[in-house]
């Protein structure tokens, strides 16, 4: 099934890979510049005798790619009085490591990339596969790994899920938590279970040629709000709240707590 999955030479499906906008946003060239100080340094840094400046380097930049600026020096709140969004992003670790052979790259992309975007629009998330193993081409991304380009500053982290949500905090923080349940059905390295079956089902559909009927997103959670701006905050955070709360029960198997 790896075998299958399109790509665009470089990178998995541009749609989900950081997109970057630096020409018309100040900020985000400034970020850029600051990163690649940053990975300079890095560079000319011995691990050996510095492995806490490295440490120190790595969460900066992580840090600045998660605001998409240079942070500020005062201390930032979260403003829940006046609903001020803010945007919450988080870094799922992809479980390489303990399963080598397993293509989880494949199995969150799915054909044509069309399993992350049910994610992206079930979740209201933005999502990205990132890290050591997100390009096609190794060579390559051997190659922008140490150009010290901040655009490739993922690169020298391990592969990852990057998530994120711009809203309202209760709101973003709840949709991430959401993501994170969802997410976690694809990480569980399966090659016969509900997930893969499907997109089997879907790829055989798209080499046929055939018109693409509706596929239903495999999920136990209810159908994502058509309209979620139209509704009242809290209903909305309810709701979201509760999908994922039904999400981790049917991912993680919770049980009933005993009665006394």
């Amino acid at each position: 099934m790896a075998d299958k999955y399109d790509s665009n030479g470089e990178y998995y499906p541009g749609d989900f890979k950081r997109k970057e906008n630096e020409e018309s946003n100040p900020a985000a060239q400034k970020a850029g510049e600051y990163i690649s100080e940053l990975l300079a340094e890095k560079q000319s840094i011995d691990p050996a005798k510095f492995p806490n400046a490295i440490r120190l380097i790595d969460q900066e930049i992580c840090k600045v790619q998660a605001l998409g600026k240079v942070p500020a020096k005062e201390t930032k709140y979260v403003d829940i009085y006046r609903e001020r969004p803010m945007k919450v992003s988080v870094k799922v670790l992809v479980p390489v490591r303990e399963h080598p052979k397993f293509n989880f790259v494949g199995k969150l992309l799915g054909p044509k990339g069309n399993s992350m975007k049910r994610l992206q629009e079930e979740t209201m998330c933005k999502m990205a596969v990132l890290g050591r193993g997100s390009m096609k081409d190794r060579q390559k991304e051997e190659e922008l790994r140490q150009s010290c380009d901040p655009k490739y500053a993922h690169l020298s982290d391990d592969l990852h899920v990057e998530i994120s949500a711009l809203g309202p905090p209760a709101e973003a923080h709840a949709r991430v938590a959401f993501a994170l349940a969802e997410v976690r059905k694809y990480l569980i390295p399966d090659n016969n279970d509900n997930i893969r079956q499907e997109q089997m089902r879907e790829m055989e559909i798209m080499t046929a040629g055939s018109p693409r009927p509706p596929l239903q997103m495999r999920t136990a959670t209810r159908t994502p709000v058509v309209t979620p701006r139209v509704m009242p905050a809290k209903t909305k955070i309810l709701s979201i709240l509760d999908r994922a709360r039904i999400a981790m029960e049917e991912s993680y198997g919770y049980e009933e707590p005993y009665e006394p």
